[in-house]
This record gives C-alpha cells, structure tokens and sequence, in this order.
C-alpha cells in the first residue's frame, strides 16, 4: 500500500531525514519509533504531502507526486501532534470536513455523512462534545475530535503523530484500540509515530526504529526493542518486561537510588527544623512566628 523510496528532508546543510526506504503492507501498523529529533514526524508530514522533499512516495502504486491534493486525500489521513482550532466552528462540524474529499465540488454533506461522523464520535467518548467550538476542547478532547476528522476520510491510510500525548492512560487505550478494531474492520494500512513505548509494541505489527534522520533497525516488537539498544538511542536505563499476559511493557529505570534511611540526618524542610542552637531541642524549634499567625504549637 505504501512505498517510500530514498527520502530525504534537508534543512539547510542538515538532512533531517536521510535516504529513508520504508514499506507498510495492507492493514499492516507500522510504529515510528525513536528519540526526540529522529525524523518521525518528518517522514509523516513527507508521506501527507506537507513536506518538500526528495526522493520518491507510492501510495496503491501510484506516485503521490503527481496526484490532487483531493485525491491524496482520499487516500491518506493524517492527525498531527498539535491539531489546529479552528474558531468559529464545532467538533462535529469539525469531523464533517473529514468527508470533504468524498462530496462534489458544488455538493454540500448529506445527512448519511452527518449520521457517520456523529456515530464517530460516539466511539471516540466525545459525542456529547459535537456542539462545543473547538476552542473550548481540552488539548485531550482536541486531539481525539482530529482522530475522528481524519478518520471520517475513510482512506485507506492513516497517519498518526504522538495520537495519544494529552490523553490520560484510560482514553489512549481507548483511542488505539478503536484506531486497531478499523484497521482490522476496513484493512487500513496505520503509521504512527510514538514515544510511549509500551503502546507502541502492544499495537504496532512491526516497529522501525529511527536515529539522525536513518532507519537503525525495523522488525518486530520483541526484536526492536532491546534494552541495550534503547539505552543507546534514548540515552535512558530501561527494563524490557514480558507480563503474563504475552504483553511488553518497556519501563525507565531511574539512574540514582533514591535514598529511603534519612534517620538524624533529615535535613530542613523535610518536616523537621534544625536549630543551630544544640541547645535548644527540634520540638523547641517551633513556634508560632514558624506557622503563622494566629497559629499553636501542639502540647
């Protein structure tokens, strides 16, 4: 379904994405992974036709270079990191745009459009938002009305840049198992650029993991993500773990022990005031001018 062949993103004399080849099957989820300054959000800009570059882009076998903007859109849907708020206009109609590349240039929506995108923001959890301006949308609330804009294009791929950053842990279960039940309804072909690395090997098919702008490596969760390799591109300790569910959970491992005997030593501001005086004891120590006032010293 897609085929990326030698791209590269030069910003200046820097090449942000460098000779990059990369292919996603047909209902294939491939997972962009990588610290900050890869390349992921590059190369899924290039693939939505929001980036110059050079090299060569093949969506259904045909060159992206050389078709509409309406016809790509038919075939690509993308949902940035930062979705823009348009004022003036609600969730609902928000989404309906979503439907744009699908009505005729002198058409207008149809109530079976209308019908579409609602019943898509009920499985988002943000039906009771259809009628509140965008402005008003909490950066979480934002980004799922952009998930469900760009899934009202029914193309056959999707994009998706850090779909889940201003969601709490509960609703980006929800949107990504929702974004996998379509792909598997309607065999969508989904790229998504991701730093929680957990979610990424519990959904992703196949992870490509990117340094510098060029792919270091590309397979299968259980073979991409190593400790040792994380460690050296993310510059972090982790923990790769297996649950007894099947599942991989990647977890930071702090540098420093954290200290958990503090005994005398505890120092001031730790719920203890240190008098310089070694005559006077801790419990003198306090006094009302320490609490406020009006304030007293418990006997």
């Amino acid at each position: 379904m897609l085929h990326l062949v030698g791209i590269t993103v030069s910003y200046g004399p820097v090449d942000a994405v460098a000779g990059v080849n990369l292919a996603a099957a047909d209902g294939e989820w491939v997972g962009l992974i990588g610290p900050n300054g890869a390349g992921k959000s590059t190369l899924l800009r290039v693939v939505a036709a929001l980036q110059r570059h050079r090299g060569t882009v093949r969506i259904d076998g045909r060159a992206a270079a050389g078709m509409s903007r309406r016809h790509h859109a038919r075939l690509v849907a993308y949902v940035p990191q930062q979705p823009e708020k348009p004022a003036g206009m609600t969730v609902l109609e928000y989404a309906m745009l979503g439907r744009t590349p699908h009505i005729g240039y002198l058409g207008v929506e149809s109530a079976a459009d209308r019908r579409f995108c609602a019943a898509l923001l009920d499985r988002l959890g943000i039906a009771g938002l259809g009628g509140r301006m965008l402005p008003t949308l909490s950066g979480g609330e934002m980004q799922r009305a952009a998930l469900a804009r760009a899934l009202a294009q029914q193309a056959p791929v999707l994009l998706l840049d850090e779909p889940t950053s201003a969601l709490d842990l509960g609703n980006r279960i929800d949107a990504l198992e929702l974004v996998d039940d379509l792909r598997r309804e309607r065999g969508l072909t989904v790229v998504s650029a991701i730093h929680d690395l957990t979610l990424a090997a519990q959904f992703a098919d196949r992870l490509v993991l990117l340094a510098d702008g060029r792919i270091v490596t590309s397979g299968a969760p259980c073979d991409v993500l190593q400790e040792r390799r994380l460690a050296r591109y993310f510059g972090g300790t982790v923990r790769v773990i297996d649950d007894a569910s099947g599942n991989m959970i990647v977890a930071p491992v702090r540098r420093r022990v954290r200290p958990t005997d503090f005994g005398d030593d505890l120092p001031v501001g730790f719920g203890s005031t240190v008098s310089a005086d070694p005559r006077v004891s801790r419990d003198a120590a306090w006094t009302p001018a320490d609490l406020g006032a009006g304030s007293r010293v418990p006997r």
